[in-house]
């Protein structure tokens, strides 16, 4: 809401808005705009209204006398970013309106057939603005932030860039300017050249590869990983050209200022390494490729990396399409102070003024157990909590074994309470094959200690998805690539680094307090609010660019991409006549 509030304030300062008392309008140019409203998506058919009533029915790209504005030839020019955006300028009809436009101006004397075109310009307009605030698919029951700008927005908007002077700096200024989202863009850029210059070749199957062996795919191994940079340059591959510079420069002058020093003697030229050769080089390009795909690093060509490196351009094209309409739902701005997961990745970063101030792998939850999309806030956190087991593990995993044995509660370190009166229960007074999941007059919990689930702390954002951070007493799963083993609360690896971010300025507490409240062996539950909330967001990431510049590929592990893609209608690589180079504009 302030986002919009923002931007509509932006657009409307400054920006001349005609009253409907102003020119009177012919009658039958209003009676077509609310013929239109009847074909006009439901999205942009209020807004398209609310923009020709506030202008009393004036024309926003003709003159009356049907003489066009500078503005449609400058709008169909601007459209041809679309594709830089992610987007589509077919989508917006950019071809059907500039040839509507060219035979308007063919045919001298348009009569009327201006309106039509007037129409569908402002209709173009208002979806293309609508796609580049908030996606071209709607994220509602995604629980992602951005809401579709209501019409009130759209009508400012599109009169503001009427009025602005530059409409494609204008239009640009409407798509998310994260950093996140403005990396990923330039990935697409890089890997659409790419695909236009061939792609990459695909490593045939076959056995797995390793150091030392020869092979005939090593080959095709060799310039799949120099496709995206994951193959270091040898000093033979090294290029040299006016203005070059980068580490391979800097190295190659190291050398020559240390060979001018030293004047060794001259060497007998080193044999070239065999193409076919899985040396130590192709063996760090593969650990840097498994790196940039979350996969287990050990540099060797197994199954999973095989998989991965037969993926073709094309695809991961379509993968970063995605996520570019991910970052078009998620909010414009996350706060100086906040912590955001990005579970794919299985990874938490806090930031503190727009720097990261902690990086961490992450447990998050199994396929079954999902951890849902959400945004929220850190409130407080709970040292040596209590675990209260929920309903659904409850049904799913504890009734079962103790309907085996009555036992079972005991070896799982859980106390069976009554739920009517909150007294103790002993399980084995229970006769647990005769109740039914769905009506336990049971619940259970775990007190604080060295096996509780939940470890020294958890970190709490009350939901209703009953989904908070929490310590682990089994820390080995970490080391795994792929941590999807919660049941769908997020473990961190760190929890003693978190809570030290989280309580910073806190007067009653210290880093060293709190390792010490933390590491207090026998401590009694304990509730410590945050100095002030903390913004939390669990989001969904298959692909960004880290810091470093390099683009980042992660599994599906919800398989949530197929549905967005499927939604998008994603054509990896422009069909012919779209491209920027063939997109023309048409002047006034």
């Amino acid at each position: 809401m302030r986002f919009w509030t923002a931007l509509l304030c932006c657009l409307l300062l400054g920006t001349p808005v005609l009253a409907a008392g102003g020119t009177p309008a012919p009658a039958p140019f209003e009676a077509e705009v609310r013929a239109r409203l009847a074909r006009e998506p439901r999205d942009t058919s209020k807004a398209l209204f609310l923009f020709y009533e506030t202008r009393g029915f004036l024309p926003a790209w003709f003159s009356y006398d049907g003489a066009l504005r500078p503005q449609a030839g400058e709008y169909l020019a601007a459209l041809c970013e679309a594709e830089t955006e992610g987007l589509w300028p077919e989508r917006y009809r950019r071809v059907e309106l500039a040839e509507a436009l060219r035979q308007l101006t063919l045919d001298g004397e348009p009569g009327d057939a201006w309106v039509e075109v007037e129409l569908g310009l402002t209709s173009s307009f208002l979806t293309y603005a609508t796609h580049l605030l908030s996606g071209q698919v709607s994220s509602r029951g995604t629980r992602w932030s951005t809401k579709p700008p209501g019409a009130v927005v759209l009508a400012a908007v599109l009169e503001g860039t009427l009025a602005s002077g530059d409409m494609a700096v204008t239009l640009r200024s409407l798509s998310p300017r994260n950093e996140g989202f403005v990396r990923l863009r330039e990935a697409l850029a890089r890997y659409r050249a790419l695909a236009a210059a061939g792609g990459w070749p695909l490593v045939p199957e076959g056995m797995p590869l390793e150091r030392g062996m020869k092979d005939p795919r090593v080959v095709v191994l060799r310039e799949r990983l120099r496709a995206t940079g994951d193959l270091p340059p040898s000093a033979e591959e090294r290029l040299l050209y006016p203005g070059a510079s980068g580490v391979g420069v800097t190295a190659l002058v190291g050398d020559l200022v240390r060979a001018a020093m030293e004047a060794p003697a001259p060497e007998s030229p080193k044999k070239p390494v065999p193409e076919d050769l899985y040396d130590a080089r192709v063996e760090e390009g593969v650990k840097a490729f498994q790196r940039r795909h979350g996969l287990a690093v050990d540099g060797k060509v197994g199954g999973e990396t095989l998989e991965a490196l037969r993926v073709p351009v094309e695809e991961r094209i379509a993968q970063l399409l995605v996520n570019l309409e991910r970052w078009r739902w998620a909010p414009r701005e996350f706060g100086t102070r906040h912590v955001m997961v990005n579970l794919p990745a299985f990874e938490l970063e806090a930031v503190e003024q727009g720097q990261t101030a902690l990086r961490m792998p992450v447990i998050i939850g199994q396929q079954e157990w999902s951890t849902p999309v959400m945004l929220d806030e850190v409130e407080y956190l709970v040292l040596h909590p209590t675990w209260y087991v929920p309903s659904q593990i409850t049904t799913e995993e504890v009734l079962p074994k103790l309907q085996e044995d009555p036992g079972a509660a005991a070896r799982m370190g859980l106390t069976t309470y009554d739920r009517a009166t909150g007294e103790p229960v002993d399980p084995a007074t229970v006769d647990w094959k005769g109740l039914e999941a769905g009506s336990l007059p049971y619940r259970f919990e775990q007190d604080p200690g060295s096996d509780n689930p939940l470890g020294r702390v958890k970190f709490m954002f009350p939901n209703r998805f009953s989904i908070y951070l929490h310590d682990t007493p089994n820390p080995k799963l970490f080391a795994e690539a792929r941590r999807a083993f919660s049941h769908g609360c997020i473990r961190v690896s760190e929890p003693a680094k978190l809570a030290d971010f989280l309580l910073r300025g806190h007067e009653g507490w210290t880093e060293e307090s709190l390792a010490a409240a933390m590491a207090k062996a026998g401590g009694k539950q304990r509730r410590v609010e945050l100095p002030e909330p903390v913004p939390v967001y669990l989001l969904y990431w298959t692909s960004f660019v880290d810091a470093e510049g390099r683009v980042q590929f992660r599994p599906d592990v919800y398989r949530q991409d197929a549905a967005v893609r499927r939604a998008l209608a994603v054509k990896p690589v422009p069909a012919a006549g779209e491209s920027p180079a063939s997109c023309g504009g048409v002047r006034g």
